[in-house]
């Protein structure tokens, strides 16, 4: 398939993506003793909590819609703009882990029990390894917008790209500081964070369908 051609069917992949990515937003309907403003979201897909399933499949199914498009797109680029879409399948392949492999025991924000034995150490693996491909996920996200705005030429798209790492940096940074220095407010911080990294899935959809919103170099690829 031409890029050309494929381009339109890259952008819808990865607006199905934002939209999946967007699934803690069920929260308050299907898991009110979490809501949207207590503990992380990554908890909903905790393997102890009602409808854990719906949340960890609106994980894996962005983690593998992300990462196909990424290596896909990454294949045909070069540069900075190849570093963007390697972010991009990091991010897919960490997500995906944290909605399958990595989810969680249990939600250690809202369970005495469970944030106990998180601090001795005695839940499973798969506990202890989400918060590294959780990590994962950020770090991915965030060289990937980095390197998209790097390469963002039209100015319109790049104030939207600018606000995009705005939120998501805030988020990032915040719910680092929530985590060390517990005030209440990690969920919503959090939060803030999932909200740029879907705003990110969108506009990486928009350059994905628009390759020429970037730079191009010499060899007419961008």
């Amino acid at each position: 398939m031409s890029r050309a051609r494929s381009a339109p069917a890259v952008a819808v992949a990865l607006v199905v993506a934002a939209v999946l990515y967007s699934s803690w937003l069920l929260g308050p309907l299907l898991n009110p003793a979490l809501g949207l403003t207590h503990g992380y979201a990554s908890e909903l897909a905790a393997r102890d909590q009602p409808y854990h399933l719906v949340f960890g499949l609106g994980d894996a199914l962005t983690g593998l819609l992300a990462a196909a498009t990424g290596v896909a797109l990454a294949l045909r680029a070069r540069g900075v703009t190849r570093t963007a879409w390697l972010g991009l399948a990091v991010f897919g392949v960490a997500t995906a882990l944290d909605g399958g492999l990595t989810s969680m025991d249990c939600a250690p924000t809202t369970d005495a029990r469970c944030a106990r034995l998180e601090r001795l150490g005695s839940l499973s693996w798969r506990h202890e390894a989400h918060t590294i491909s959780s990590a994962l996920a950020v770090a991915g996200g965030l060289v990937s917008l980095v390197a998209i705005l790097a390469v963002l030429r039209a100015p319109a798209w790049r104030r939207w790209g600018i606000a995009v790492a705005v939120v998501l940096l805030v988020g990032t940074v915040t719910t680092l500081l929530e985590s060390a220095y517990p005030d209440g407010g990690l969920g919503g911080w959090q939060r803030v964070q999932l909200v740029g990294l879907a705003g990110w899935l969108l506009l990486a959809a928009a350059v994905a369908a628009r390759p020429d919103l970037l730079a191009v170099g010499r060899d007419g690829r961008p």
